[in-house]
């Protein structure tokens, strides 16, 4: 790809990718190869603004930039201040596609597989599964020859433990975090399942989430209140990121928790209930690091899976996708056997 540059200024490229919160820890290997490998771009970011904090100590990040959703109809250059030479959207739906409109310059974006994804949900015996995310954005930056590093997902943190961030996370001893929530109800561990599971732990676990889980939270806390403490509502992003880091082991569902285990390559159970890994949504670890996830999930279900996403409840009022998870006990150990990566 030739960029027709006005100065000898470093490139400019400003990256769109608006949501979700899980989805956009995915994109953080783009940002870091970009920056390596085009000899340190202007990278500016446009995402929702209850994620600005997530990027704030990203070193490869010239700027951070909220988009508000009261904006719709401006431009990347009005929320961007100057046109950039490039724009890479890492969304591609309608609300990023909005942004780009007449914007005279080069747009890259990714392969969503939608089609295929829709075949995997409706089309019963259909098995093929989609390239991962990760590798579908770095393959959309081909004409830059931008290459994956093999580095996975990451997250930049505040530095040093004297940080408001890590004073209100730090819990002692080795503990296991526990991600209970998702956007969809449906992807998020229930509150059966919750309570099998944790009936069988010895070690003390911390359950992670957002407000809207804080009810269940305590309601776990509550009948188990020697080994289990709720963090759910109470804690910001990167003070959850923060209790990932430092857990022993984690264990989620599909979930914002499941990409901030692997950004600090921490050996994971995932619990896939009405979605699939085949999505292309997995934990990213990347080549050079350890696969270090275990995948539960319910495979001879015949309306799994119901959603590419997620659903409020489960269409077919069961929800056998979830409780016919059998519960485990979490073995920690720097010895333990993981999978080999699933290769795309």
């Amino acid at each position: 790809m030739t960029l027709l540059r006005k100065t000898n200024l470093p490139l400019r490229i400003g990256l769109i990718r608006i949501s979700s919160l899980g989805d956009i820890i995915l994109i953080t290997p783009i940002i870091r190869c970009l920056y390596l490998q085009l000899q340190k771009p202007e990278l500016v970011l446009i995402t929702h603004p209850d994620m600005l904090s997530l990027f704030e100590h990203n070193p490869y990040l010239h700027s951070v930039i909220g988009y508000d959703r009261h904006d719709t109809g401006k431009s990347a250059a009005e929320f961007l201040g100057t046109m950039p030479d490039l724009i890479i959207d890492l969304q591609k739906n309608l609300r990023s596609q909005a942004l780009t409109l007449g914007a005279g310059v080069p747009i890259l974006s990714f392969k969503k597989e939608n089609i295929k994804k829709w075949m995997l949900v409706n089309a019963p015996g259909f098995h093929s599964k989609c390239s991962h995310v990760v590798s579908r954005m770095l393959k959309a930056l081909s004409p830059l020859n931008i290459a994956d590093d093999g580095a996975g997902v990451e997250l930049h943190l505040p530095p040093g433990e004297g940080s408001e961030e890590n004073k209100e996370a730090v819990i002692a001893g080795d503990y296991v975090a526990i991600g209970i929530g998702s956007a969809h109800e449906t992807k998020a561990l229930s509150f059966e399942f919750l309570d099998r599971f944790l009936a069988i732990q010895t070690l003390p676990c911390v359950l992670l989430g957002g407000p809207n889980d804080r009810k269940k939270g305590e309601a776990i806390e509550k009948k188990y209140p020697n080994m289990v403490r709720s963090m759910c509502g109470k804690t910001s992003l990167l003070q959850t990121a923060i209790l990932v880091q430092n857990a022993a082991h984690v264990v989620t569902g599909d979930s914002f928790i499941m990409h901030l285990a692997a950004c600090f390559s921490k050996p994971m159970d995932v619990v896939w209930a009405n979605t699939i890994p085949e999505f292309g949504m997995e934990p990213y670890y990347g080549t050079k690091r350890q696969f270090r996830a275990i995948y539960h999930q319910v495979h001879e279900l015949a309306c799994r899976p119901c959603s590419k996403t997620g659903f409020s409840s489960c269409p077919k009022r069961h929800h056998k996708c979830m409780t016919q998870i059998a519960a485990w006990i979490v073995q920690v150990s720097n010895k333990q056997k993981y999978p080999e990566p699933i290769t795309f």
